[in-house]
């Protein structure tokens, strides 16, 4: 093995992209000394205030000052955004409360997340399902959600599974993207992405650069300008690499994201996307390099005080190098939808209609959500969706209800129920062969051959969440019961367990745990959650991890395959600004995640009792947990960041059997963002 593919073993590999490793150190180090006098010029603008005639910023008493701005530095018209694009009402609010998570831009920045399965990881409960190191598809679990239960929505529009019943992760870009909101539903986990436009009105660039172990490189390239081509241009490319485990699985993710848009009509705003991504896996799975592309047109209008309407039409489509290597169809997928939100100060409310085009989908699907705020009692709000599913019609409900905190409690619940379709990919049906039957002189008829085309497949599903949630002068504390109902255990569908078998249901018991407490010095906090099932422990794990001679628990206690019994995170966090301007911000993070031993789909046929009798039983991949540390500096606008995953060099982990993760990696790197 040559040192390029070794391990971190102790310190900081700079293997892979010499250049870049050392530019990116020179950074890490030198920032803190050079970066002042260099970026003193930089400031962020405030997108909500028109500039005044002259602009004139006094000097701060502090080493990171802001030099004078000279009055016709700026042109007051050049700080105006071209296009004024009216958001979406959210109808639930954010919190533990609601099961809602959101960050904006400057928050992802500031996480350690280089991918949307990673930032994702920080949502109690949210199981990752990695099919190995970067390029290999990515998907997320809670509650037991399978197919068809992750939904990923980008500006609205729903990003539609085209390698499985479940969007893949690994080709969800984060470039691009102004904001992240997940809703985390019993049955259910929904996440939302809003990409950038015009940000601030004056031409926004982001650059992102990371390298480390196994060869691993990170790109991420974003500019936006208000006033091009008679509207807004925006761009995005990003590029993630690596040598993988041993130096012996390469995988590549890299994609690029367009967009433009300009005013429509007086009040309007009309709008076309275009995305590709294309991952290469080295044969690990096939096809090894399949390359996905999106596009959309849409308007969006402002109707009324509150009225947002928009109207859009969506393509996707899928190519795979050696399509005669994949098994199904590369049939693409189309949509056309409408959305009304309303917001008020008393109701919000959001209504979507979907109509969808290729084979594994819904016919039609309605979606309505409303959220009223019953003043100093609290609120509650409520969701319905319908879908036609090839004549047959389902629906499920959905009923949260909080109280407004008093002392700093505050109590809430969640309940929901309904059938849920499983979108499958079709099949691709060999022609029948030109054989003749003994004794007849004609070729067989096709109807002899039966049709290998899966139909529809529904479950049904129910779950709550009951809790309590405290909080005093920055003390946070809060837990939930749960439980999760479903007659079926859907896959996802995706490569990594595509091979696996549908799971019965049943019923499962649980809670979670949740708490932030702050510590001295100030800036320093504990953080972590941890949630917890009615799972049996210990059945069937792999030799690796099992301690004794595991026994074969009843039919009804068998785990439900992606919910560990318990899952955790864990950490000493320490988030603070400095100096009057803020200029100066300081992130670190000291902790653990991990979860017990998880069932995947993958039947494993093991002897009952003397006779020698059989019983298939899921198959189980030992329990996983990655320590980790990181470091983030940001000053003005330039962040210089360190992270180190698995430091303590823990083998095994996986989330799918064979499929062994990065034994550890380190990554340093910069973000820069420039408003030029």
């Amino acid at each position: 093995m040559s040192h390029s593919d070794a391990p971190f073993r102790g310190g900081l590999s700079l293997a892979g992209v010499p250049f870049l490793r050392w530019v990116l150190t020179g950074l890490l180090i030198g920032c803190p000394l050079t970066l002042p006098s260099v970026l003193s010029g930089q400031v962020i603008p405030d997108s909500t205030l028109t500039p005044p005639d002259s602009l004139r910023i006094m000097t701060p008493d502090d080493s990171l000052a802001l030099q004078e701005v000279l009055p016709d530095s700026i042109n007051p018209e050049d700080t105006l955004p071209a296009v004024q694009l009216p958001d979406l009402a959210n109808p639930l609010p954010e919190g533990w409360y609601t099961g809602v998570w959101e960050w904006d831009r400057e928050e992802i920045l500031g996480s350690k997340a280089n991918t949307l399965g990673e930032l994702l990881e920080r949502i109690p409960g949210v199981v990752p399902l990695r099919g190995g190191d970067y390029g290999t598809p990515v998907s997320v679990s809670a509650f037991g959600a399978g197919g068809g239960r992750i939904k990923v929505f980008r500006d609205g529009i729903e990003i539609l599974p085209m390698e499985g019943s479940v969007p893949d992760l690994s080709r969800v870009g984060i470039g691009g993207v102004r904001s992240i909101r997940v809703v985390r539903s019993v049955g259910e986990l929904r996440i939302e992405l809003e990409s950038v436009l015009a940000e601030g009105g004056q031409p926004y660039t982001l650059v992102e650069a990371g390298t480390g172990d196994l060869n691993s490189n990170i790109f991420r390239g974003t500019f936006s300008h208000p006033r091009a081509l008679g509207g807004v241009v925006a761009l995005n490319m990003e590029r993630v690499d690596t040598q993988g485990p041993r130096g012996e699985e390469p995988g590549i993710s890299q994609g690029a994201w367009l967009r433009y848009a300009r005013p429509f009509l007086g009040r309007g705003v009309l709008l076309f996307d275009f995305a590709s991504n294309s991952v290469e896996r080295v044969g690990i799975y096939s096809p090894p390099k399949v390359s996905r592309s999106d596009w959309s047109l849409r308007t969006r209008w402002s109707l009324l005080p509150g009225l947002v309407g928009d109207l859009y039409y969506g393509s996707s489509s899928l190519h795979a190098e050696k399509p005669d290597t994949f098994e199904f169809g590369l049939e693409g997928r189309k949509q056309l939808g409408a959305i009304l939100t309303y917001d008020s100060e008393r109701v919000r409310a959001l209504g979507r209609v979907q109509r969808f085009s290729g084979e594994g989908l819904p016919g039609t699907a309605a979606h309505l959500e409303i959220q009223g705020t019953l003043g100093r009692f609290g609120g509650v709000a409520g969701e319905t969706t319908w879908e036609s599913w090839e004549g047959r019609s389902i629906n499920r409900n959905r009923f949260r209800a909080w109280t407004a905190p008093v002392w700093g409690l505050s109590l809430f619940a969640e309940r929901g129920s309904g059938e849920w379709g499983l979108p499958y990919l079709p099949v691709v049906v060999p022609p029948p062969p030109d054989s003749v039957a003994e004794g007849e002189e004609d070729p067989l008829p096709v109807d002899t051959f039966p049709a290998a085309l899966p139909g529809p497949r529904f479950a049904e599903q129910s779950g709550s969440r009951y809790g309590a949630q405290f909080h005093w002068k920055g003390l946070s504390l809060a837990g939930a019961l749960l439980k999760s109902e479903s007659d079926s255990l859907f896959l996802l569908g995706l490569p990594t367990d595509r091979s696996g078998e549908t799971q019965a249901g049943g019923s499962r018991d649980g809670f979670e745990l949740s708490a932030r407490i702050p510590i001295y010095p100030k800036g320093f906090s504990l953080v972590g959650w941890w949630q917890k099932w009615d799972q049996a422990e210990d059945v069937w794990t792999t030799p690796e991890d099992s301690t004794g001679s595991p026994e074969l628990v009843p039919e009804d206690k068998v785990p439900w395959r992606y919910l560990p019994r318990q899952s955790y995170q864990a950490s000493l966090s320490f988030h603070d600004t400095f100096f009057p301007t803020g200029n100066l911000e300081v992130w670190f993070d000291l902790g653990v995640r991990g979860r017990d031993p998880m069932a995947v789909p993958f039947p494993e046929e093991v002897e009952v009792g003397e006779e020698g009798d059989t019983r298939m039983v899921p198959t189980m991949v030992p329990f996983y947990q990655s320590w980790f540390v990181r470091l983030q500096i940001r000053i003005v606008t330039v962040r210089a960041f360190i992270m180190w995953e698995n430091f303590t060099i823990r083998q095994q982990n996986q989330d799918y059997p064979g499929r062994i993760l990065p034994a550890t990696r380190s990554l340093y790197g910069v973000r820069w963002t420039l408003w030029n």
